[in-house]
């Protein structure tokens, strides 16, 4: 143990008296041109202040956000003659040398000295302080191989930048407090379209339900009624005066009162004259012009003079004369009362008059075709301006505009039969809205037929009725769908909105029109319309 402590000591002193010898030997074989400060690899810039080549770095921005992209300037400054050689992509890790942009190159010379700069960009991927590596610089002068070549090489220090977050505060890094908590909402679209569709249709199936009860019941009640003839009325009513004993207690002229009224309603609807409205002359008169059989036609002016004696002037009468005079009167009824032949020709010739009067309606009646393309042509107005106002409210931004231009389709399938006598779409097919009689008495002003070619006109309906009849199509999609459904289905294709407002399309053209309407210009007239109208949803969509 004493001896390798010995031979250990013996070492060391050798290498202290060697290392001195060294370094002079070292100097001595050292180019004389060449500094030492020049030679040496790693040391910082401070140290490099004797060397002809000067290294200034620059970074544009040192505390870059992430993403963004900052600029190294390197200023090289050397004598002439000297060529030094700065990486075109220095390793600049963690940052990243933009390929995108090869930065540029600047070369001054002035006086014998040359100022080159150089910008490198580069982009900051990496949050939190940044060290980028030393950077070689090698520079030479002179010739290669020749007696006066000069070498060396600069190394540039590490550089440091601090990459901040994009979601930091400049004035305070603490990290901003959470939000309130908000209830989680998830639009799910088709499903929102499917439970609008269901609606609607459910809407649609009440508003048809609704539409055909109502029919029904109206129809119920407007159904025609067989007339009770004229002599069972009058009969009934004298059986009832008989029953009752007025004859006896009753004032006379109470009782001429009830008795000229049974007789002149009689005599009117027996014979089609106003009777009850009628003076007794004027009475008198009108039953010389038709045939009482079995009467003569002084008794019943006998009767009508003392009717009038008294029930104006109060002349007594007796109880006998009282039951006499309401014994004539039901002798009148019995004589003059319709046989049983009669009554059936009636039937036959009322059966008749309600036939030719449905005959007449169904006549001028519009067909289905034709009403469908009148229709389409209306709805394509009303989708082409929904279309130009939706198209205007997504170019300027304006959500009012574009609810309000589907406001306004509807709107416009409202109006569209109040703002003339008919709808375009009715005036290019050739369409009106006309009264309906619902099967009532037609008069002349409602119903007539031409002599020549019997063709049959009606009564253009007012401006409420064309209003009224369109109400349902307020209702986005469902109000059509019912007016559609019922329009097929109920007798005459008169709708609800007809149904309601008591009116009916008819053919204005009707003998003049040639040829058969068909459904596919109508259909396909539909469809573009309805497409046109979705045109703003499908391709714009309601603006944000």
């Amino acid at each position: 143990m004493g001896k390798m402590l010995h031979k250990s000591l013996i070492a060391l002193l050798l290498c202290a008296v060697a290392l001195p010898v060294l370094a002079v030997d070292a100097r001595a074989q050292a180019p004389a041109g060449l500094p030492a400060a020049a030679s040496a690899v790693g040391l910082p810039a401070a140290a490099t202040a004797a060397s002809p080549v000067h290294i200034d770095v620059k970074w544009s921005n040192t505390q870059p956000v992430f993403g963004e992209r900052v600029e190294l300037r390197v200023t090289l400054t050397y004598p002439t003659g000297y060529r030094v050689f700065f990486p075109t992509k220095p390793d600049l890790r963690p940052l990243l040398v933009d390929t995108r942009d090869p930065g540029k190159v600047e070369r001054v010379e002035n006086a014998g000295t040359v100022t080159e700069t150089i910008v490198i960009p580069a982009l900051a991927v990496r949050v939190g302080l940044a060290k980028t590596p030393p950077i070689e610089v090698p520079w030479q002068a002179g010739a290669q191989g020749s007696a006066e070549a000069q070498a060396g090489t600069l190394t540039v220090p590490p550089s440091r930048l601090q990459v901040k977050s994009q979601f930091a505060s400049e004035t305070n890094v603490e990290p901003s407090p959470l939000p309130a908590p908000r209830p989680l909402v998830e639009e799910n679209t088709p499903l929102e379209i499917a439970l609008a569709a269901a609606a609607l249709m459910l809407l649609a199936a009440l508003l048809t339900a609704v539409g055909l009860k109502y029919y029904r019941d109206r129809a119920a009640k407007r159904a025609p009624k067989e007339r009770v003839p004229a002599h069972v009325v009058a009969l009934k009513r004298l059986d009832e005066f008989d029953r009752s004993g007025r004859a006896e207690t009753a004032e006379p002229r109470e009782v001429f009162a009830e008795l000229s009224e049974i007789l002149r309603e009689y005599l009117g609807a027996r014979y089609h004259f106003a009777a009850l409205d009628m003076t007794t002359t004027e009475l008198l008169a009108q039953l010389q012009a038709v045939e009482v059989r079995g009467v003569q036609p002084g008794e019943l002016q006998s009767f009508a003079e003392l009717s009038d004696l008294v029930k104006f002037a109060r002349v007594p009468a007796s109880g006998d004369e009282l039951r006499n005079e309401a014994g004539f009167v039901r002798k009148v009824v019995e004589r003059t009362m319709l046989t049983a032949m009669e009554q059936e020709a009636l039937r036959k010739a009322e059966a008749e008059r309600l036939a030719r009067q449905k005959r007449l309606r169904l006549a001028v009646m519009a067909p289905a075709p034709l009403r469908l393309r009148a229709f389409a042509i209306d709805l394509f107005v009303g989708a082409l301006l929904c279309a130009l106002l939706g198209w205007v409210a997504i170019d300027t931004g304006s959500k009012l505009l574009f609810d309000l231009s589907y406001v306004l389709i509807l709107a416009w399938l409202v109006v569209r039969d109040g703002l003339a006598a008919q709808s375009p779409g009715k005036a290019v097919v050739g369409l009106q809205i006309a009264n309906h009689d619902d099967g009532e008495d037609p008069t002349p002003v409602r119903w007539h037929h031409s002599e020549d070619d019997d063709v049959p006109t009606a009564q253009l309906a007012s401006l409420g009725a064309r209003l009224g009849r369109n109400l349902l199509f307020a209702l986005p999609l469902a109000g059509l769908i019912a007016e559609a459904v019922t329009c097929l289905y109920l007798p005459e294709m008169r709708r609800m909105g007809d149904q309601w407002a008591a009116t009916r399309v008819i053919d204005a053209r009707y003998g003049t029109r040639r040829g058969t309407p068909g459904w596919v210009p109508a259909i396909l007239l539909v469809l573009l319309a309805g497409l046109l109208t979705a045109m703003p949803l499908l391709l714009g969509g309601r603006p944000g």
